[in-house]
């Protein structure tokens, strides 16, 4: 080896008991990088805006996003803006889970907005398809291509891998809900408060912790609508991912190994699928549920599911009485709780406004399957 491959090659790791040595020793190594280099805020890092709805996560979101498109920055985002509002030209891109998920190159350099991220990842289902692929672009592409993504989510319990690149997390807060706001007449959504603590140190150390606000809020009321978002899995409706060994078909959900066997056991999983399905739906029947949900307009009957308006299934039952009403809350609560699980049927909609329920598979589309 040559002395001058010797020279470039640092010294072996050292060990300090006092602080004050170490600083010397920094402050003595960092004499030797140009100004120019000591850039010390990373330009790629995620921001986690977290708390129940009303707590002003959407408003922070949005403030950033604006502050972002007033910077020139290239924004894409499942909220809807209208930057135009405050005067901004510069307009957000939709985003769709899909340019995630095929790592799409032009969010290079980009800021992401997403709005409820737990619509897109699943923290109960950690090792689906879904989850497995953010969690790779996560890993991946944040710390590599300079990108920067605020999201907002109610629940605190995030999926690992998103929990894990999270860098700052802001818990927020309605000054309106303060048990001393209504003595001093403070309006609703007017002031948010967010705890905020540094999980990465990205911000000065791990684990501190200060408070922000975002004061007059009402300023930002109208130039974003929080229930109306991209729809994230619309790339769904028409993709289907193929492998070698294995089929994801991503508008159904269903996975099956390419082989005889495994595609036997998917079979019998559809029909096992269907048997429950047609239990469930044929005791709403009985009940008298599906009938109320007709005659109120709160169910639409699409060929492969139902969607409820739970607003109006609500409305619908305060309209029965008796045991016809005991039996209709039943079955209501159970659909609740099957939506809940996920599996024979969901919450749609950023406040779960509405809940579809699969239907069984008949024979017919089983053997065109």
């Amino acid at each position: 080896m040559s002395d001058q491959t010797t020279a470039l090659l640092t010294r072996e790791v050292e060990e300090y008991d006092d602080d004050s040595d170490l600083l010397e020793l920094a402050t003595e190594d960092a004499e030797e990088i140009e100004d120019a280099y000591k850039v010390w805020f990373p330009t790629e890092y995620l921001v986690g805006i977290l708390g129940h709805r009303g707590g002003g996560k959407s408003a922070l979101l949005a403030h950033y996003g604006f502050n972002c498109l007033a910077a020139g920055c290239t924004v894409f985002t499942n909220l809807e803006m209208y930057p135009e509002k405050l005067g901004l030209t510069n307009k957000p891109f939709p985003l769709e889970l899909d340019n995630i998920l095929k790592f799409d190159t032009s969010l290079e350099a980009a800021v992401l907005l997403i709005e409820e991220i737990g619509t897109w990842v699943e923290r109960k289902r950690g090792m689906s398809t879904t989850s497995i692929l953010i969690d790779k672009f996560l890993q991946l592409v944040i710390r590599k291509k300079g990108l920067r993504i605020f999201f907002t989510n109610q629940s605190p319990l995030l999926p690992s891998g998103l929990a894990e690149q999270t860098d700052i997390v802001h818990q927020a807060f309605d000054v309106f809900f303060c048990d001393w706001a209504r003595e001093y007449n403070i309006a609703k959504g007017t002031t948010f408060y967010y705890m905020t603590s540094d999980r990465t140190g990205i911000f000065g150390m791990p684990g501190r912790t200060w408070r922000v606000a975002l004061r007059k809020a009402n300023r930002l009321w109208g130039t974003f609508n929080t229930n109306q978002m991209f729809d994230p899995f619309q790339w769904a409706r028409k993709t289907m991912i193929k492998g070698r060994e294995q089929v994801i078909d991503m508008e159904t959900g269903e996975a099956y190994n390419a082989s005889e066997e495994g595609i036997r056991a998917w079979q019998h999983d559809v029909a096992a699928f269907s048997i429950a399905l047609n239990k469930i739906i044929g005791s709403y029947h009985s009940a008298g549920f599906m009938d109320m949900a007709a005659r109120h307009g709160a169910m639409t009957d699409l060929p492969d599911r139902y969607v409820f308006s739970v607003h109006e299934l609500r409305k619908g039952l305060t309209n029965l009485k008796g045991t016809k009403r005991q039996h209709a809350e039943s079955a209501y609560n159970e659909l609740l709780s099957l939506a809940t699980q996920g599996q024979l049927a969901r919450f749609t909609g950023p406040y779960h406004q509405s809940i579809e329920l699969a239907k069984p598979v008949t024979e017919q589309q089983e053997a065109t399957t």
